[in-house]
């Protein structure tokens, strides 16, 4: 992830001193809450979650409350995170709230669908969570 200016140049990126707590390896999902940047990633020691100010690029950092998600919306302290079985209509959604500087699970459900969830077609915009399966998209709230 990294932000561009119109001219095309780089403004920030999450690698650098102090950015992120150890080097990522991979990413797990992404958000957008309101001007704030979310991003799901993990490294050797565990997985994170970081909030990014877009206007001055700091960055906070938790721990990521599950291993498995693919889909993530944030809405002030509230979470909803999903975790989608590829090519069956089903979707597991856990909702966290940030408590004393940590995410904590706070209930889980199952989403079934009409079609089967599409692969990496999970985003999250403003506390909303997008999922599609098939030709059919369903909002769910953080």
């Amino acid at each position: 992830m990294a932000r561009w200016n119109t001219d095309g140049a780089q403004t920030w990126g999450p690698l650098g001193r102090g950015r992120l707590p150890v080097l990522p390896l991979g990413g797990i999902a992404g958000a957008t809450e309101e001007n704030t940047a979310w991003l799901g990633w993990y490294s050797h020691e565990g997985s994170f979650l970081s909030r990014v100010d877009s206007s001055d690029g700091s960055i906070i950092s938790y721990r990521h409350p599950l291993k498995n998600s693919d889909g993530i919306a944030v809405r002030g302290t509230r979470m909803i995170l999903s975790h989608q079985f590829h090519n069956r209509p089903g979707v597991e959604l856990n909702r966290a709230e940030l408590v004393d500087n940590a995410w904590v699970i706070t209930s889980q459900e199952q989403l079934r669908l009409p079609e089967p969830v599409t692969r990496r077609c999970v985003q999250g915009r403003d506390g909303v969570l997008w999922i599609r399966g098939g030709d059919t998209w369903v909002q769910v709230e953080a």
